[in-house]
């Protein structure tokens, strides 16, 4: 079963922003293959200089027109265990087109495919006859694309953002170029019928072989590559090997073509997307929820409001009740958090100060079928509070404006306020509080770096110790509800990638569910049944346009699917009953505001309720039980 998740898994594309509805349309006609002349062949020797070997990388696009590999992929795990594959494909990069077979060595029947026709992208899913079928986005149509040479900057390759396979990725070598290093030439040999320039790859800072890789000598496409472990160990991680490579061939249009009866002889759905849920939230008016968040106004004078849309008005907007005013005992004028509310919605903690100078920052205690507002701790600052799982504990992280750092709990009627963090090793401050698990609240150090140590302190006695054996990447791990999983971001600098991955909350069988090459990954938020995750994905567009796509992924990868895209996206909200997520557009055509996703249909509409207007920008949403 590990072998056929980890199969899935790899097919995952590195999904940069696609479009909100599908058509299934002909495939464009194919253009005759280019004959205008190719530059001249690269010839890279043992002479070659590091800097000749990593423009030779750089502009390897520009000296092929087609490609056909075939090959074979080798993860080796930490526990000895081998996970193999053997992988195909064919691209067609002048017409933005692209053919990809991958299979596990032991598992035939587990293949999976994905097409390009140059309209449409297609993947299709083991026996499954219906494909998921994804419009091929404009700004991956760039040919033979090489990458501006910006230091301190990567571009990958916008067609492999798209296919996202592993062996894939050999056929542009750009993606490997463009980090701070040294190309170390160590011999020349021959791989699938071709010379090739063996070169190990160090990062600028660091004494050890980081890739090996086996480079033509005509065109500097990889042709095998051998990743080693981050620690210096020499640990070999992953081998990729192709066994067959042909250069410029012709592809026939029926390459790129899908079976007509691949849709089941219904068409695709109305989107094109993968429905998360199996149907919509129950129209009960008790089990909606509200919806709290805040109303910018954008004219001068005019003061922010805190405000409620029930639930309802999501799925039944006849019976949508009038928005509503929340009155508070002070004044908005500075940056505002969401209300966090407890997961039985009795009660929302809030940070804010009542001072005309920010400071001090007061916890506040909301009872919102009362409004009574309750102040329970007070102290220069105060980050963002969390609930505990039982609702009886509220944890948060107070600063004292002059380096100071402290983590506080207290009761939910406000009593028996304490701190918590006296524990924490003194040389990882300032620590960073990410939320709870189980009766325990995580902390991570806060200090420069990309790795180091992540604590759970308990909450009965301060009591903080090692969440881990190894030392992890500097993320917030965000806890399911139930417990049994932690979603993080695994980045890895040296590469600009991404990775969404869960595990077990000893970090033990880590599982990658989607990664992305460069751009940010955030947030990333569990849906209260801890079947799914939402997450946020943001880059800039080759103009510099901002440009965000929201994805959910459920919980073992197997469905991973586009739900909302946009410029710049805030936060992201599940729904009490799981069934719909909002998604806060910061920067949409008509300013701020709120989008509701169906996950059962994949249908979105801006948040709509009586009173409620696009004058004024929407923000910090919450969803109280």
């Amino acid at each position: 079963m590990k072998k056929i998740l980890l199969l899935t898994l790899l097919f995952l594309t590195a999904c940069m922003p696609l479009a909100s509805s599908t058509p299934v349309t002909d495939p464009a006609p194919i253009s005759p293959l280019s004959t205008a002349p190719l530059p001249a062949p690269v010839n890279l020797t043992i002479d070659s200089t590091s800097e000749q070997i990593r423009m030779a990388m750089l502009e390897s696009a520009g000296r092929w027109r087609t490609i056909h590999m075939q090959g074979e992929i080798t993860w080796y795990g930490t526990d000895g265990v081998l996970q193999t594959y053997q992988e195909q494909v064919w691209i067609d990069p002048l017409n933005s087109r692209y053919k990809v077979e991958l299979a596990g060595t032991a598992n035939a029947v587990d293949t999976r495919i994905t097409i390009s026709d140059g309209i449409n992208i297609y993947n299709l899913y083991g026996s499954s006859a219906q494909p998921e079928v994804i419009p091929y986005p404009d700004f991956a149509r760039v040919g033979q694309y090489i990458p501006p040479l910006v230091d301190g900057e990567a571009h990958p390759n916008p067609i492999w953002s798209q296919i996202g396979t592993p062996l894939s990725q050999l056929a542009f070598p750009s993606d490997y170029s463009q980090n701070k290093g040294i190309f170390k030439p160590v011999e020349t040999t021959s791989v699938a019928g071709r010379d090739t320039l063996v070169i190990e790859w160090m990062f600028a800072e660091n004494s050890f072989v980081s890739w090996r890789m086996w480079l033509d000598t005509q065109t500097a496409v990889i042709l095998r590559l051998q990743e080693f472990g981050k620690d210096g160990s020499g640990t070999l991680q992953g081998e990729r090997v192709v066994h067959q490579i042909d250069f410029d061939q012709s592809f026939d249009a029926s390459m790129f073509a899908i079976p007509l009866d691949s849709f089941n002889g219904t068409g695709s759905s109305t989107n094109g997307l993968t429905p998360l849920v199996t149907e919509s939230g129950s129209p009960s008016e008790e089990d909606a929820g509200d919806i709290y968040f805040f109303l910018q106004p954008r004219q001068a004078g005019k003061s922010i409001q805190l405000v409620r849309v029930s639930g309802v008005c999501v799925f039944n907007t006849e019976k949508c009740p009038p928005i509503e005013e929340i009155k508070v005992p002070f004044a908005f004028n500075f940056t505002i958090s969401p209300l966090n509310w407890s997961s039985d919605g009795k009660q929302a903690a809030f940070a804010y100060s009542d001072n005309p100078n920010g400071t001090p920052t007061r916890m506040w205690l909301f009872d919102p079928d009362g409004n009574v507002w309750t102040s329970v701790a007070e102290f220069p600052y105060i980050d963002p509070p969390f609930w505990s799982r039982d609702n009886k504990l509220i944890a948060f992280r107070v600063q004292d404006g002059a380096g100071g750092e402290d983590v506080y709990i207290v009761q939910r009627d406000g009593r028996e306020l304490k701190s918590i963090s006296p524990g924490l090793p003194p040389e990882g401050k300032p620590y960073i509080l990410d939320g709870w698990y189980t009766e325990n609240i995580i902390m991570r150090s806060g200090l420069p770096g990309t790795e180091g140590g992540v604590y759970l302190v308990r909450a009965a006695n301060g009591q903080a110790r090692l969440m881990f054996e190894t030392l992890q990447t500097k993320v917030p791990f965000v806890s399911s509800p139930d417990a049994s999983l932690l979603a993080y971001d695994d980045y890895n600098a040296d590469g600009q990638l991404h990775e969404l991955k869960i595990m077990e909350p000893d970090g033990a069988n880590a599982v990658t569910l989607a990664n992305f090459s460069g751009g940010s990954l955030y947030p990333y938020i569990w849906s209260p049944d801890s079947r799914l995750i939402a997450f946020n994905y943001s880059t800039s567009s080759t103009n510099g346009e901002p440009s965000a796509e929201v994805f959910v992924v459920s919980r073992d990868g197997r469905i991973l699917t586009s739900a909302y895209k946009g410029a710049t996206v805030g936060r992201l909200v599940f729904s009490p009953n799981g069934k719909y997520l909002l998604v806060e557009e910061t920067t949409s055509a008509s300013g701020g505001h709120l989008f509701v996703v169906d996950l059962a249909t994949m249908e979105q509409k801006i948040l709509q309720a009586p009173g409620l207007s696009t004058d004024y920008d929407w923000y910090a949403p919450s969803w109280r039980p």
